[in-house]
């Protein structure tokens, strides 16, 4: 049985050029699902189209159903949250690191993700080596993503999360392009507007090398006093 609601990824909020951002989808999909979840990527997220969100009593989908044969785009499990932690970074070193970004990529994979693109209005999520192994970046959110209550848009946090755990699986080891296969997100409390945070990925509790093609990152925000805010666990797949 669908719930009664559909979706529609805009144009702009795209992460692979010409498909939706998946952090920013997986919330946008998830917010309307009671209790945590993990959700996986099954397809490139269609722009501009209406997908439906389909209860299947033990887990939800998210489909396209404008071609002939429905697609699906996105599973959504109930999940126990596990969320592996690390040491805060400071948004002085953040920013540092975030300096360093443009040292290893010379050819962006993603130039128009609205997240970490390199046009300048994208969120300019670009996370670079801290040193320790880590990666990391400072990031404060746009106006438009901001509510009237000084609260964040959790769907910004999300795609901030996404992309800096993708920085750290493509270029932490060796140069590889992956993409999202699992993701989980928890807001621990809402970020507020014109507040700078630190962004950190990892390899979370996972080992940190590459198995195969298979790659395990963990993200976080942490606020200026350290405070984490937001932390993700996500599992990645190389592109070969």
């Amino acid at each position: 049985m669908s719930i009664d609601d559909t979706i529609r990824i805009g144009a702009w909020f795209q992460g692979p050029t010409g498909s939706g951002q998946g952090g920013w989808t997986a919330h946008r999909f998830t917010e309307r699902i009671a209790g945590p979840v993990t959700t996986a990527m099954r397809a490139p997220v269609p722009l501009e189209t209406e997908l439906t969100i389909v209860d299947h009593g033990d887990h939800w989908s998210l489909l396209d159903e404008t071609a002939d044969d429905p697609v699906t785009v996105m599973v959504a499990r109930p999940w126990d949250p596990e969320f592996a932690d690390t040491d805060p970074v400071s948004v002085a070193d953040a920013k540092a690191a975030r300096a360093r970004f443009s040292d290893f990529v010379a050819d962006h994979p993603v130039p128009y993700c609205f997240s970490c693109g390199v046009q300048h209005d994208s969120m300019q999520v670009h996370a670079g080596p801290l040193g320790d192994g880590r990666f990391a970046a400072d990031w404060k959110a746009p106006d438009w993503a901001t509510f009237e209550s000084n609260a964040v848009d959790p769907g910004a946090v999300w795609a901030a999360l996404d992309c800096a755990a993708a920085w750290y699986v493509a270029f932490s080891r060796e140069e590889r392009s992956p993409v999202t296969a699992q993701y989980a997100v928890d807001i621990v409390q809402p970020l507020e507007a014109g507040t700078t945070y630190s962004l950190v990925s990892w390899n979370g509790d996972q080992p940190a090398e590459w198995d195969g093609r298979k790659r395990h990152a963990a993200s976080a925000a942490f606020a200026p006093d350290g405070t984490c805010v937001a932390r993700s666990v996500s599992f990645w797949i190389a592109i070969e």
